[in-house]
């Protein structure tokens, strides 16, 4: 089945297929919004919780609107967008934000104090959240799951070491991993200042090491003066033989030759040495563009003067002997370490130019789509492109040709696509992980139309869900829509059903 045909068929099921509310009826939201009216600001329900604050207080009610968690901490200064984001339930839990006046803390769905501190920061990594409590006698490390909270003694008064890997092709989207890293410090979980003056192995300041490789970390053995690469467990992946700090590129080894500058004592790159499989294959040539080698497509360029050492060790300010000879022609290269003139992008091709732009082409070199364009991010079959002397995020550009609003991307992989000719809209919110299949497909599906410093809601196909503008829209959660209007809150179905007419 075709693109064109999958979003016919997109179409049609939306004309006739409406989502009703997750268990709530009109009359049950009308009642909800009755209620409601007294609060000065109402957040948006999860897991059936959602935070209300009254006169400088944080309380929580449930979907009937009936107060069940007292008012009782302190909302000073608490922005509603900051409420939004933090104060909601998970798992069973709730954070609650610091103020100047009061502590950070955690608690239950029956509003229990289960942690208190002048700060709480909370990572989520993939397998669990990891916690850290901070009060003036040191801060306390929690690893919190599901259904239970450990404190992990191996880290009173550290930090675990807790790595950030960036998808590349979509930079809103990033993963936080957990390295115990027991295998180098004889089955020992310690955290970074203890891998360090203990077992001599310091994190390297580049935490992510790896474009493709998630679960891996480089890290500097003090020790012999080496870096190398270990996963989550501290197995070693890379030896630790390496002059220069390296990085790991859809199976291109890399490492980053660098010369100290003299005037400030930092130091800069000049050229890299690339690896395939622990075999050089490329000595001294340019650094890499991050951008181009983030989709897989490496390109060493060099600049003026790259294989100059004197212009390099003028602009350092170091002894010219210190500069590598380095290679001064540019070289594109794939995932191979091959040295190409295009890249394969589907069935078809994607061709840079001496300009630094891009065309796609055939497998013949004819064009298949007709413009210039720049990629900023990669996918399987299509790359997310601007224009020369244009800004903004552009569209996205498939293998054969055809076009998609970029702001598309996220439903795109979350299986949810969704063309619109809708003039001057925007989508309601981003596809959310923490949400149901159900609200995601709601949020995909209405967009917002703005009037002066007014909005409204409206379809797919351009019916207005409410027939006046709201002040606000947050997005649907648990099957309601929280708007408002004027200084009062309201929750509406995807009818648009709940408004009370005062």
């Amino acid at each position: 089945m075709n693109k064109k045909t999958l979003f016919a068929l997109l179409f049609i099921t939306h004309s006739i297929l409406l989502i009703a509310s997750d268990g709530l009826s009109v009359s049950g939201i009308k009642k909800l919004n009755e209620k409601i009216k007294e609060y000065e600001y109402v957040g948006i329900f999860h897991e059936g919780l959602a935070a209300v604050v009254k006169d400088g207080k944080i309380g929580f009610i449930d979907k009937s609107g009936d107060l069940v968690i007292p008012m009782k901490w302190d909302a000073t200064n608490q922005r509603a967008f900051r409420l939004d984001e933090n104060v909601l339930f998970n798992n069973g839990r709730c954070y609650i934000p610091p103020t100047e006046n009061s502590n950070a803390y955690i608690i239950d769905k029956n509003g229990n104090e289960l942690y208190s501190g002048k700060r709480i920061t909370i990572n989520k990594t993939r397998d669990f959240d990891v916690m850290y409590v901070d009060n003036d006698s040191g801060h306390s490390t929690y690893f919190v799951k599901k259904d239970t909270v450990i404190k992990m003694e191996s880290y009173e008064n550290e930090y675990p070491v807790i790595v950030t890997n960036w998808n590349y092709n979509n930079p809103e989207d990033c993963e936080q991993i957990y390295f115990s890293l027991e295998k180098l410090c004889d089955g020992n979980l310690v955290g970074k200042e203890t891998l360090e003056t203990k077992y001599g192995y310091t994190v390297s300041p580049s935490l992510n090491c790896s474009f493709d490789g998630v679960g891996l970390i480089t890290l500097y053995d003090n020790k012999t003066n080496k870096y190398g690469i270990v996963d989550e467990k501290g197995n070693v992946v890379v030896p630790f033989q390496y002059d220069n700090k390296i990085c790991l590129c859809y199976g291109l080894l890399i490492e980053n030759i660098y010369v100290v500058e003299q005037t400030f004592m930092e130091k800069m790159e000049v050229c890299c040495n690339i690896y395939k499989d622990g075999s050089l294959l490329y000595k001294h040539i340019p650094t890499t563009n991050e951008l181009y080698a983030s989709m897989g497509m490496f390109c060493f360029k060099a600049a003026d003067g790259a294989g100059d050492r004197k212009w390099w060790s003028d602009m350092l300010g170091c002894d010219e002997s210190k500069i590598p000879e380095i290679n001064s022609e540019t070289k594109w290269l794939d995932m191979n370490g091959k040295e190409v003139s295009r890249f394969q992008l589907g069935k078809n091709y994607l061709r840079p130019d001496d300009d630094g732009y891009w065309q796609l082409e055939d497998e013949g070199g004819d064009l298949v789509y007709p413009n210039r364009f720049k990629p900023f991010h990669r996918f399987q079959n299509m790359v997310e492109i601007g224009f020369p002397d244009t800004y903004g995020e552009g569209l996205l550009l498939t293998d054969t040709g055809d076009t998609i609003p970029s702001q598309y991307a996220d439903y795109l992989k979350a299986g949810i696509v969704k063309m619109t000719n809708l003039p001057n809209v925007e989508l309601l919110c981003n596809y959310k992980k923490e949400l149901s299949d159900k609200d995601n497909y709601r949020n995909c599906h209405f967009y917002l139309k703005k009037s002066y410093q007014k909005l409204n809601v409206v379809r797919w196909d351009g019916a207005e869900l409410l027939p006046f503008n709201v002040d606000e829209v947050g997005y649907f959660s648990e099957g309601l829509l929280r708007i408002k209007l004027g200084n009062r809150y309201f929750f509406i179905d995807e009818k648009g059903n709940g408004i009370i007419k005062d």
